[in-house]
């Protein structure tokens, strides 16, 4: 289990990486002024810290077609993933426990934050709802893998 959640720690870094090349977040096709839509902004509380950034979904990297994964990305350096996003424009999904459900790699939601080089945290348990195509907000029991102490992720986004 280690080793694969040592292989998560990486995909999320490239994840991190490819949203940074991709240079920023969509714009819809009026420029990005309207609600949901493209704004690409999203916000994330870990540990009660507040991070801010902008949000971007790529093609599922647990390859299953129709499925996205969705990063909150801060300047700091600081992220939160979803993998395998709902693509619906509403409804509440359950998220997976990382390491029980052995949720890596497969079409499971999970979701995966790095705060720092020495900080990472993987779902335990929670909901991810969303409240139009492109926003969505989350409540996530993570366990810190420094500590393995559980904490409380909440936020919101619109990619």
């Amino acid at each position: 289990m280690k080793t694969l959640k040592r292989s998560i720690f990486i995909k999320s870094l490239l994840l991190i990486l490819v949203v940074a090349f991709l240079g920023g977040c969509k714009k819809d096709s009026d420029g990005g002024s309207g609600g949901d839509m493209g704004s690409g902004k999203g916000t994330f509380t870990i540990k009660g810290n507040p991070y801010s950034g902008m949000c971007q979904s790529v093609p599922a990297t647990s390859g299953v077609s129709g499925n996205i994964d969705v990063i909150i990305a801060s300047q700091s350096g600081a992220s939160f993933t979803i993998y395998n996003m709902p693509t619906s424009s509403s409804g509440s999904s359950n998220v997976s426990n990382f390491d029980t459900d052995n949720a890596g790699f497969t079409d499971k939601l999970y979701a995966i934050s790095i705060v720092n080089q020495s900080a990472s945290f993987y779902s335990l348990s929670g909901s991810v709802t969303k409240t139009g195509v492109k926003s969505y907000k989350f409540s996530v029991t993570m366990m810190d893998q420094t500590t393995n102490g559980q904490t409380t992720a909440t936020g919101s986004g619109n990619y």
